[in-house]
């Protein structure tokens, strides 16, 4: 059967938070945490990897609260926090004791967040492009990115092509399908008046510094980084390699932030064989 955005599709009460995500295959757990950008959902980060990775593991794809089909809730505080405890909710919800963790960007965030906090909980760990690190060298100043989407004129289809464009680098591989799916996503009335890449982002909706707490990273983790992601640069990779006890670092060449799309089947590869391998 053809795995497609509908026959994957679930819901799960994850305390306070209905929790959308999609679901395919079996065997160990794997729980997919997308990044935070305006029109962003789990199955528009994730979706094209689903075939591959559900051969091997039980595939949980999520949609981070505020985004997605999940529920648009209130946060109060640092947003990772909250992510974190929805997911360990969410899990508990599945009867799912044991997981490996995987997140891009933001969702890799609060993948290291529940590293920290619940070490028990985690198998393996996934980071891709994601805060949490510092720079080690002085990084060239970020090209204006999707904070500015709302203003001005307001979205747009050009203005979501732009901004779906920055996260690769090879912008042709950007079909008129993905920059639709992505500003449909990014004009629901819920997804703008609450989430924080929308224009009702609450004061304090901040991602916590995490570096300082790398240390405590028990998991064996793989770090995964584009060279040419205009957003964080690549020494941050490094940062977390230095720091995180149990790490090795992937890096892409002619590769942006949007690892699992822009060199998806390597991608599928290099995941597949940190989590199915044995390690010491």
């Amino acid at each position: 059967m053809t795995l497609t955005r509908d026959n994957t599709s679930r819901f799960v009460q994850a305390g306070g938070v209905r929790i959308h995500y999609h679901e395919a295959g079996s065997g160990p757990v794997l729980l997919c945490i997308h990044g935070g950008a305006p029109g962003a959902f789990g199955w528009g980060n994730f979706g094209r990897n689903l075939e591959a990775l559900s051969k091997h593991f039980r595939t949980l794809i999520v949609d981070l609260p505020g985004y997605g089909l999940s529920d648009k809730p209130d946060i109060q505080g640092p947003r990772t926090s909250f992510y974190a405890q929805t997911f360990r909710d969410m899990l508990q919800a599945l009867d799912i004791r044991r997981a490996h963790v995987m997140g891009m960007a933001t969702g890799g965030s609060v993948a290291l967040k529940m590293a920290i906090e619940s070490p028990d909980l985690i198998e393996r760990l996934v980071v891709i492009n994601s805060p949490g690190g510092l720079s080690l060298f002085q990084p060239a100043p970020p090209k204006p990115g999707s904070h500015d989407y709302y203003g001005g004129e307001g979205p747009s289809l050009a203005r979501m092509r732009a901004n779906v464009e920055r996260l690769v680098y090879d912008p042709s591989i950007i079909t008129e399908d993905v920059v639709q799916e992505r500003y449909e996503a990014s004009i629901h009335p819920d997804f703008i008046s609450k989430a924080p890449e929308g224009r009702g982002g609450t004061p304090g909706q901040t991602l916590e510094p995490l570096w300082q707490d790398l240390h405590r990273v028990q998991a064996q983790t793989l770090i995964i980084w584009g060279r040419n992601n205009q957003t964080l640069n690549y020494d941050n990779a490094l940062f977390m390699l230095n720091r995180i006890p149990n790490a090795r670092v992937h890096i892409h060449g002619k590769c942006g932030l949007w690892v699992p799309f822009e060199k998806a089947d390597e991608f599928n590869v290099n995941v597949i064989g940190f989590l199915t391998v044995n390690l010491v």
